[in-house]
């Protein structure tokens, strides 16, 4: 619900109506709560409750160089070591992710997205990369205003990421992996600068 937008950063987290449409109990959901926030996707206020995690624009760039030096390891990984299995798995979703971009459906890009870069990094074989990213893909694609690329051309770079997977072509997997990443960081970047008060200026 967070992924799709269904859930939007900054808004509360009803516990009843939460615990109503997942057919749970308060218990498990508080539980699941507290996980989240370990995931930096929720944030729990004292004496006000649960709220989807709302990103500065400093933890977002910072968000997106962790991300930036983290998924171009795993394109790297998984063009040297991904099997059928796996290659097969990314055709799958991209063929998904192109459905949803001429479909014009704003929450299955979303989705499509970040199950794109979650292919790829499963491809690797590295669970540790996987785990890492896991959360993290979903904070930064959950908190992406005024950094979001059109979906044509965020697709097109899958595209090519992938066609360098399947060439296993490493160092190429590696080089559009970074670039892919790098101007959404440069937005994030731009908007932190835009929000800093200017060298000189004075608070009241």
């Amino acid at each position: 619900m967070i992924l799709s937008g269904e859930l939007v950063p900054g808004q509360k987290l009803v516990q009843e109506a939460l615990s109503e449409r997942l057919g749970v109990s308060r218990t498990p959901l508080l539980a699941a709560f507290s996980k989240l926030e370990k995931e930096l996707l929720v944030e729990l206020v004292p004496r006000r409750g649960a709220f989807v995690k709302r990103l500065s624009p400093e933890e977002l760039l910072q968000l997106y160089d962790v991300r930036l030096r983290l998924e171009p390891l795993g394109a790297a990984q998984a063009a040297a070591s991904a099997g059928e299995a796996e290659l097969a798995e990314i055709d799958a979703v991209l063929a998904s992710h192109r459905d949803a971009v001429a479909a014009g459906e704003q929450a299955e890009i979303r989705l499509a997205d970040y199950r794109f870069h979650m292919a790829v990094i499963k491809a690797s074989g590295n669970g540790v990369l996987e785990r890492i990213l896991g959360s993290f893909s979903i904070v930064s694609k959950s908190n992406q205003r005024g950094i979001l690329k059109p979906a044509e051309k965020s697709l097109a770079e899958h595209e090519a990421l992938r066609d360098a997977i399947r060439a296993r072509d490493a160092e190429r997997a590696e080089a559009v992996m970074y670039e892919h990443l790098a101007e959404a960081r440069a937005a994030a970047a731009l908007i932190v600068a835009q929000t800093r008060p200017a060298r000189g200026a004075v608070r009241a």
